[in-house]
């Protein structure tokens, strides 16, 4: 008998056991969305990781950026902030054929989680401005390191958010798009010779149809 009672007891805490770990991975399932069902037109916002010289780069380049703010469908995180988007140029805009501007056209295509796994998702650049401003020392042209004299960064603008479409503090950049039957990229294009993009641009992507 009190064998048959040991034996109905461990079946009973591998049941229970058993329900809980079912219970917390279904709690984990429900706070992680999928990064690959984003709705259409979801805004992510991001940062260039290093300088852009559209004079320098040649077709199958790479262009990174940097989410800056967790991505969310509803009230899921579905992509970290931390995340790398990589783009790559298809190629160089150069006038007569472009139709007078000069630039490139870059596939966005994939994003690199945090955990390391990569994703592919299609992206579209819907706004874009220097870096953030930020204060400086009045005196010494410095970053703001709490003296009393400051002015603002004249270099810099105020940060881009979801709801930031257009060129923001750079009026001689174009934002388009070039499309085919198969698929649309962006274009950034300048009637100027060359676009120059400091580290750190902000750039405001929007999840699009391939």
């Amino acid at each position: 008998m009190t064998s048959f009672r040991f034996s109905l007891l461990t079946c009973l805490l591998l049941l229970l056991f058993t329900l809980c770990a079912a219970a917390q991975e279904g709690g984990t399932a429900n706070t992680t969305g999928n990064p690959r069902m984003l709705p259409a037109d979801t805004a992510i916002v991001a940062k260039l990781v290093g300088k852009f010289d559209s004079k320098d780069l040649q077709k199958g380049d790479r262009v990174e950026a940097r989410i800056t703010h967790d991505v969310k469908d509803g009230h899921q995180t579905v992509i970290a902030k931390g995340a790398l988007v990589t783009g790559l140029v298809v190629h160089p805009l150069a006038p007569p054929t472009s139709g007078g501007l000069h630039g490139v056209t870059i596939a966005f295509d994939s994003v690199a989680l945090k955990s390391g796994e990569v994703i592919p998702l299609h992206l579209e650049i819907q706004a874009i401005a220097p870096p953030q401003a930020v204060s400086v020392n009045g005196i010494t042209d410095l970053p703001y390191d709490g003296g009393t004299h400051v002015k603002a960064n004249a270099h810099g603008v105020e940060p881009l958010d979801a709801k930031s479409k257009g060129v923001f503090g750079q009026l001689d950049l174009i934002l388009g798009i070039e499309a085919d039957a198969r698929t649309r990229n962006t274009m950034v294009a300048s009637k100027n010779q060359n676009i120059h993009l400091e580290k750190d641009s902000q750039i405001v992507f929007r999840v699009a149809n391939p």
